[in-house]
């Protein structure tokens, strides 16, 4: 700590912010088990990482630690740590879960009025944003640690998959990606910890509770708590696992999280071969006019690309939300509008919309 400890110096530092879910809310006795497993899971993790090369602080209910050196010296421990979480936490009598993230940013390093050492900047406040953004044990990155990161090497690259854009408490918007091993594709958080209850829905009788949980697991990183619902809803159309799951995909925005999704399924329900192309070919039918307006459903696909591009995958339910709310174009526009924060976004976004229109 002595070695960073000046207070006129701010390091540029991968910031790893982690929360143990629901912690406050156990009994002393769990709460004492679960960070004593914690402490354990993330001194294993840091492995032999020189002490000068990273500072951790304790936070309670987690740990901030900042890699001083390189970017990607955060890669191996927050990869190592999750698969702790995903594969021995869920054998246990009572599991912990955990949010992850990790951000770049400025930090300095001082010692507090109490002479313990501390942590502040725009660094710290950002990693803890990006953690709050995340389901239970699961890895979220914010924008500039992937920029650099995922360019550091190819390999780096297919470990990340973008998320959409955040806004915190403070309407400050981020956009997050999701950090998993490039073997397991996305893989998805332990579905029991991350379903929402629902006391007054029940599965479709055609399909096993578990392969819904299992979906809804896959789902979240990307459309977040609207992922339950929608599986409840599209479920109800199909008889067939694998007709679920290509319907399921295009509420991916891009060709490669269609991709991996689907290999996703095929691998866990033991489906033939799944193929993103093909899929959503058929225009979707007009959007039920608010006020008689005839939506062209060429226009409205469009604009859902083009809207997922600065929201993500919550472009296509936006989109068709607003259109059935609205009587005119320019009202249809302006309220998209609204949920892009950048005006220089707006513009861009209006622009591409309303070419070749």
């Amino acid at each position: 700590m002595d070695n960073f400890s000046n207070p006129d110096r701010t390091w540029i530092c991968s910031i790893f912010f982690l929360d143990i879910v629901n912690y406050s809310s156990q009994s002393l006795q769990l709460q004492m088990e679960w960070k004593e497993r914690f402490n354990h899971f993330l001194q294993e993790a840091l492995g032999d990482l020189p002490e000068q090369e990273r500072f951790i602080l304790d936070t309670g209910d987690g740990a901030v630690v900042c890699f001083m050196g390189g970017p990607d010296t955060v890669m191996d421990p927050a990869l190592k740590m999750w698969k702790h979480l995903v594969e021995t936490e869920p054998m246990l009598p009572s599991p912990m879960r955990v949010r992850i993230g990790i951000n770049l940013g400025p930090v300095q390093l001082l010692k507090d009025i109490n002479g313990h050492p501390n942590a502040v900047g725009d660094g710290i406040n950002v990693g803890q944003r990006v953690m709050s953004f995340a389901a239970d044990n699961q890895i979220l990155v914010s924008r500039s640690f992937y920029e650099v990161v995922s360019r550091l090497s190819d390999s780096y690259e297919p470990m990340f998959s973008f998320v959409g854009e955040r806004k915190d408490k403070h309407g400050r918007a981020h956009s997050v990606y999701q950090l998993a091993p490039a073997s397991a594709g996305a893989s998805p958080p332990n579905a029991s910890a991350i379903a929402e209850p629902s006391a007054s829905t029940t599965p479709p009788a055609q399909f096993d509770a578990a392969a819904l949980d299992y979906l809804q697991a896959l789902l979240v990183p990307l459309v977040g708590p609207i992922a339950r619902h929608l599986i409840q809803e599209i479920s109800r159309k199909h008889t067939d696992l694998a007709d679920l799951c290509s319907e399921l995909a295009t509420q991916f925005s891009g060709n490669k999280e269609r991709t991996k999704f689907l290999e996703q399924c095929r691998r866990q329900f033991s489906l033939p071969a799944l193929s993103a192309s093909g899929i959503a070919t058929k225009a979707p039918p007009p959007a039920e006019p608010a006020s008689g307006v005839a939506w062209d459903p060429a226009m409205l696909e469009k604009t859902k690309r083009e809207l997922a591009v600065y929201i993500g995958p919550m472009a296509k339910f936006i989109v068709d939300s607003t259109a059935s709310k609205v009587d005119t174009v320019k009202d249809f526009y302006d309220a998209l509008c609204r949920e892009i924060p950048s005006r220089r976004d707006r513009e861009r976004f209006l622009s591409r919309c309303k070419a070749g229109t």
